[in-house]
């Protein structure tokens, strides 16, 4: 345990859970309690350059002793990438604030008579877009949508700023991240260009060279066997499954009351770690609201895993790859037809098998066209050239054009999707290792329960790197790459 920094850590504490409670009641479609600059008035020194200066010495010193202690580096390392994001606030509290608020502003103005319809928040909209059944209204609301964010580009462009000066002041170097991206694009070319057209084309009724944003949210969301998966058994789908597995979920609290402003999909914070997260949820019927039901749940157990007098670092923080991993570990499921069909007790036939797999095709293609549109974004700046290089690189990875209003969505200075990549890198490695040592149905045997506990368990203290030495070699994207490719086969 860290013994240093008491004061600096007591307020990232405090920081992380007004944070991590604000981006909750953001998701569940709930009021603010907060404003970003009231956390920032009250967590000053984590706020402050100072506070920063501070974590990147001790980091500094803790490389440099011999012999090194893999633990206090990690929880430094958290610690001091947290501070960055938070300066990234304290540096542009304005345009942070109108970026967090963004989504459940009225922006929208869909096609039709304004005085009829008003202006919807964009969550609403990005609620509703996937499912649409009309190809031309999904359309037309794809591009009310880029037109009302298309506006948004100033304050995008002042925290793209505020983040490359936290950066620097981090001492945060730009990750190597083009070999991964790279070879997942390449890797799956013949399988996105081969059976993601064909879906694709037969999936939107239109030719690949004409497919649009929408037409592949379309796929992804309401693939043709969406009616199979039925919103309302979600929940028993995932409780059926942890009985089998004897895990334990009494501490991950689920709301899954539809609010107007509610986020799709799930999302999990730590609410009061190690004892309660808070998961919540929006059903949906399609494979993919399961998916992200799961995909949930893998998250929240990283907070609640934990013993009670673990470190704060090991609560609050830690490498966002792990956490990636630990949610896309239990979201694959959905890709294993006897998983669904003991555990959603559905039934596919091959071609929507595949149509579940080929959507997380997309989703890594995509976390890679748009870790090389932040990179090019950090070369050129954010502005129109990065912006055509998002949009260049939206048509690489799925062969659909991107509208341009929707183009600084795809770059983040924090290069999360590059964490999403490795996380899902690390989750097809996991898998591969709990299938070796305890079948193919390890997701029910109970003898797999405390290998998986174990990860939860050590909550933010594991590192990638560390969990990739546990299972046997480096980190590498290729067990992602071969689990897709098994997957579409």
């Amino acid at each position: 345990m860290l013994r240093e920094l008491l004061d600096l850590r007591q307020d990232v504490s405090g920081a992380a859970a007004s944070l991590a409670r604000e981006r909750y009641r953001r998701a569940a479609g709930l009021p603010a309690l907060q404003t970003l600059r009231e956390i920032l008035a009250a967590h000053k020194l984590a706020a402050s350059p100072e506070g920063l200066q501070q974590a990147r010495e001790a980091l500094s010193q803790a490389e440099d002793e011999d012999p090194r202690r893999p633990g206090r580096i990690a929880r430094l390392s958290t610690l001091r990438d947290f501070l960055a994001r938070l300066r990234q606030i304290a540096l542009e509290p304005g345009a942070a604030q109108e970026l967090f608020d963004l989504p459940q502003r009225p922006l929208v103005r869909p096609p039709g008579d304004a005085g009829l319809h008003g202006a919807l928040p964009p969550i609403a909209v990005e609620r509703e877009l996937p499912f649409l059944r009309s190809r031309e209204r999904r359309a037309e609301m794809e591009a009310a949508l880029a037109t009302a964010l298309a506006p948004t580009a100033g304050a995008r462009s002042a925290s793209w700023e505020a983040a490359a000066a936290a950066r620097s002041e981090a001492g945060l170097p730009l990750p190597d991240a083009t070999p991964w991206a790279n070879a997942v694009l390449e890797g799956t070319q013949a399988i996105a260009a081969d059976l993601g057209v064909w879906l694709l084309e037969r999936h939107s009724g239109v030719r690949a060279s004409e497919a649009q944003r929408h037409d592949v949210l379309h796929l992804q969301f309401a693939p043709r066997c969406a009616s199979a998966f039925i919103a309302g058994e979600m929940q028993r789908t995932v409780r059926r499954w942890t009985a089998m597995l004897g895990l334990d979920l009494s501490e991950v609290k689920v709301d899954d009351e539809d609010r107007p402003l509610k986020w799709p999909g799930a999302h999990a914070e730590p609410i009061d770690p190690p004892f309660e997260a808070g998961l919540t949820y929006l059903p949906a019927e399609g494979p993919r609201a399961l998916s992200a039901l799961l995909s949930g749940v893998g998250t929240a157990l990283v907070s609640v895993g934990p013993p009670a007098e673990a470190p704060p670092e090991d609560l609050w923080l830690g490498d966002p790859a792990v956490r990636h991993a630990c949610a896309a570990i239990l979201g694959g499921l959905v890709r294993d037809p006897e998983w669904l069909r003991r555990c959603a007790q559905v039934e596919l036939p091959r071609d929507d098998q595949r149509a579940i797999a080929i959507a997380a095709v997309f989703d890594a293609r995509l976390n890679a066209a748009r870790t090389l549109a932040a990179l090019q974004a950090y070369e050129s700046g954010p502005g129109s050239r990065a912006g055509s290089a998002a949009r260049d690189l939206f048509a690489r990875a799925t062969g659909a054009e991107l509208p341009s209003g929707l183009a600084a969505l795809e770059v983040d200075p924090w290069f999360d999707d590059l964490a999403q990549l490795q996380g899902r890198a690390l989750a097809a490695r996991a898998r591969a290792f709990l299938r070796d040592r305890y079948d193919e149905d390890w997701w029910r045997n109970p003898r797999s329960a405390p290998s998986l506990q174990g990860l939860w368990g050590r909550g933010g203290r594991a590192t990638s790197a560390e969990l990739w030495a546990e299972m046997g070699g480096d980190p590498t994207v290729q067990p992602l790459i071969v689990e897709l490719l098994e997957a579409c086969g």
